[in-house]
């Protein structure tokens, strides 16, 4: 498994964040309900599935921090707002996308399956377009969102808990 980290800045309409995109080349290597199991026991519950991909618009949530696997086919997806990268994530791979980090859905294959989760007590109430007049609200409040306690796959002390504590602290 090969861990990607990817530092997205603010650009006036999506907050992104102080902690990195990470991403988990060949992350899941059981099957999908093994893969649940895993994610459940490391406190990232395991939220909904979908075929359809990531949603087609730029947005992100200012109250959740977001994990998305990808249990089969590939997905083609932007993060960080109309100004970010481009990345192409396939069977196997998933990616953990803090608070108020933009993503959006550019292409599938048609074989495609995801499985989303949230830190445990944590899910997505707040759904966002990336509006200029909420910029500055919407990375005070995206913040605020406390840095989960394990980590999807590792569980405590695992990579996205040591990479998201120096991010915290300032240390890249």
């Amino acid at each position: 498994m090969d861990i990607e980290v990817h530092r997205l800045k603010g650009n006036g309409r999506v907050p992104n964040s102080r902690f990195p995109l990470v991403i988990y080349r060949g992350g899941i290597a059981e099957p999908p309900l093994e893969m649940e199991a895993k994610l459940r026991r490391n406190e990232w519950p395991p939220d909904w599935h979908t075929s359809f991909g990531m949603y087609p618009k730029h947005h992100f949530h200012s109250d959740a921090h977001e994990l998305i696997a990808v249990t089969r086919g590939t997905l083609n997806g932007r993060f960080g707002g109309h100004d970010g990268i481009d990345v192409m994530l396939s069977m196997g791979d998933l990616v953990v996308i803090p608070a108020g980090v933009g993503h959006f859905g550019v292409s599938i294959t048609d074989d495609l399956r995801l499985t989303g989760a949230f830190p445990l007590g944590f899910g997505i109430h707040d759904f966002r377009l990336g509006y200029p007049d909420e910029y500055t609200r919407m990375v005070a409040r995206s913040r605020r969102v406390p840095l989960p306690s394990m980590d999807p796959l590792h569980g405590a002390g695992g990579p996205l808990v040591e990479l998201w504590a120096e991010a915290e602290q300032g240390v890249e």
